[in-house]
């Protein structure tokens, strides 16, 4: 019982620094497809005298996608509704041409002035409309959903960081008798430290599993009853094999670091 205990004390911090790491990715991956998915919704309005091309507007800003022309006739049948034909036909004439402009990606509120003062030099632009007050609440709402997200990540980090130390020391203190035999015989400390290596590697290994199998249910229970449209629709965004090989690289880095760390403090202390 003690020895699961300790071996417990050792998995769940390396397990909470692990689904960290997962959490950062699986934010990461969705994000990324949200904010296409808004970058795809998301149009700029032109009002042009003359006619726009894509490759000439991109020559204006590379930051821009396409260019999409709007149906000047509908435009001027909402604008003229009820009214006689020579109207509509006097409107058309005079009628601007309207465009929806994309985007490369989906940018910042700043970089969407820039964009809008850079089309307004243009000669025949009449106006340029960027929506910039519900467009930066979006943005504004991800960046500190991000913002929060690191810091809670690096704090979790820290905290698991400290017990996984501290469990390796207690490893260390109960095969200190061991060690210090090997060393009398001039054992390398990477050999001595073998034992610690052993036992980290495998509890490492049970901690990349079990956050796998966390992260795998998340995926095929948890994302088909949930009521975010967005998370049901792509379930591979919470879980990804290639997922499993970097988070057991990175408990492995882990388990490295806190062997030598622990291996060269104890070096530091003088025995009596």
């Amino acid at each position: 019982m003690k020895s699961i205990k300790e071996h417990l004390m050792f998995i769940l911090p390396l397990m909470a620094m692990l689904i960290g790491i997962e959490f950062i990715l699986v934010f990461n991956r969705i994000t990324s497809s949200y904010e296409n998915k808004l970058k795809n919704e998301y149009a700029i309005l032109v009002v042009s005298k003359k006619t726009l091309k894509t490759p000439f507007v991109r020559s204006i800003d590379n930051r821009i996608d396409t260019v999409e022309p709007m149906n000047r006739e509908e435009i001027a049948r909402e604008v003229t509704a009820g009214m006689q034909d020579a109207a509509i036909a006097a409107i058309m004439k005079d009628l601007p041409y309207f465009y929806r402009i994309h985007l490369t990606k989906y940018f910042s509120l700043k970089d969407l002035k820039e964009i809008r003062d850079n089309l307004k030099k243009v000669n025949g632009i009449l106006n340029v409309e960027i929506f910039g007050k519900n467009y930066h609440s979006k943005h504004s709402m991800f960046e500190l959903v991000k913002m929060l997200l690191n810091i809670f990540i690096v704090m979790l980090f820290a905290v698991s960081i400290l017990l996984v130390i501290k469990q390796m020391q207690v490893w260390q203190l109960a095969h200190k008798e061991r060690m210090q035999i090997m060393e009398i015989f001039g054992a390398p400390m990477m050999l001595r430290s073998g034992i610690l290596f052993k036992v980290a590697l495998t509890d490492a290994f049970i901690a990349t599993i079990l956050n796998m199998g966390l992260f795998i249910y998340f995926k095929n229970k948890w994302a088909k009853t949930s009521d975010v449209d967005f998370i049901k629709n792509n379930p591979d965004l919470l879980f990804n094999i290639s997922d499993f090989f970097l988070l057991f690289l990175l408990a492995i880095v882990i388990v490295i670091i806190s062997v030598f760390y622990v291996a060269f403090k104890s070096r530091e202390v003088p025995e009596g």
